[in-house]
C-alpha cells in the first residue's frame, strides 16, 4: 500500500491519477480516488477529464450517491466516501477485491 501525502494543490488528487493512467496502472483496473463531498468528487472527475481532453463518463468517471456517471471504458473513478463501494480497484499481489476509503492509496 501506498499513502501519498502532500501540500495542498500539489496534484495528489489530479495529477496522479493520470500519471498511474500513463503508466499503465489501469490495464487490470481502475485509478480511483475518494473525495469527501459529492461536489468535490464530480469537480475534479470533471476536472482530470478536461485535462485529459476526455468525455466525462468514459475514460474518466465519478460515481456519487445516486448517481453513476461511469461506462466500461472508465479508468479512473472519482467518489465520494458515501458511495456504494463494491467494484475491483487495481488488484494487489493477492487478487483479493480490497478498497480503502483515502485519497491516493494503492496496493
Amino acid at each position: 500500500m501506498v499513502i501519498v501525502v502532500g501540500e495542498t494543490g500539489s496534484g495528489k488528487t489530479t495529477q496522479l491519477a493520470q500519471f498511474l493512467y500513463e503508466d499503465g496502472y489501469c490495464a487490470s483496473g481502475l485509478v480511483g480516488c475518494t473525495q469527501p463531498r459529492r461536489v468535490a468528487a464530480m469537480s475534479v472527475a470533471k476536472r482530470v477529464s478536461e485535462e485529459m481532453d476526455c468525455k466525462l463518463g468514459g475514460l474518466v468517471g465519478y460515481a456519487i450517491r445516486f448517481e453513476d456517471c461511469t461506462s466500461a471504458e472508465t479508468k479512473i473513478k472519482c467518489e465520494s466516501s458515501g458511495c456504494p463501494q463494491g467494484q475491483k480497484l487495481i488488484p494487489g499481489p493477492n487478487r483479493h477485491d480490497r478498497r480503502r476509503s483515502a485519497q491516493g492509496v494503492l496496493e
